[in-house]
């Protein structure tokens, strides 16, 4: 009898060591996922906040905005140092942008708002005859599926989103 009662113990502590571990690992998992999302609401962070800063810095003085609006108007006009400085502005917003519209594709973004507001943003500048130039000559640099999403929405037939130049007062002409 007394040796059933060891068996009966020990097979007790057994399945409490198995109970513990399925609870520590429950646990584990808990936090794993918690911590995942944690870290893709971080990103999506990073994302938005660099396309915004690409934005904000390509207009942040006077100097830079109005290399920005010449920009916009006539790309080919400018010399090459401006060409240089416009091209690095707008790398950093088409940049900005291709991580937004990663995470929204990714279903990281569930924004659709903040995403398409973006999109427009960006649109915008790429319509204006200076946008169009710059992205012909520079398209090439983005990943291919991102170079195709930007050519089509371009090309979009009823696409209600005016060029910068026409649309934002400090972008215009003079």
């Amino acid at each position: 009898m007394e040796a059933m009662n060891w068996d009966a113990l020990g097979a007790i502590a057994e399945t409490i060591g198995v109970l513990a571990v399925i609870a520590t690992l429950g646990y584990l998992s808990i936090q794993i996922r918690q911590s995942n999302r944690q870290e893709a609401v971080q990103a999506v962070k990073e994302a938005v906040n660099e396309f915004v800063n690409a934005f904000a810095a390509a207009t942040s003085d006077e100097s830079k905005a109005e290399n920005f609006r010449a920009g916009l108007n006539q790309f080919d006009a400018l010399t090459r140092n401006e060409k240089a400085v416009f091209h690095s502005k707008m790398q950093l917003l088409s940049s900005g942008y291709y991580q937004v519209w990663t995470m929204y594709k990714s279903g990281m973004l569930a924004d659709e708002d903040l995403f398409v507001k973006s999109e427009n943003l960006l649109l915008s500048f790429l319509l204006s005859p200076g946008g169009r130039q710059w992205w012909e000559a520079y398209k090439h640099l983005p990943p291919e599926s991102f170079k195709d999403h930007m050519d089509s929405r371009m090309k979009e037939e009823h696409l209600n989103i005016t060029p910068a130049n026409e649309d934002l007062d400090w972008c215009k002409n003079d």
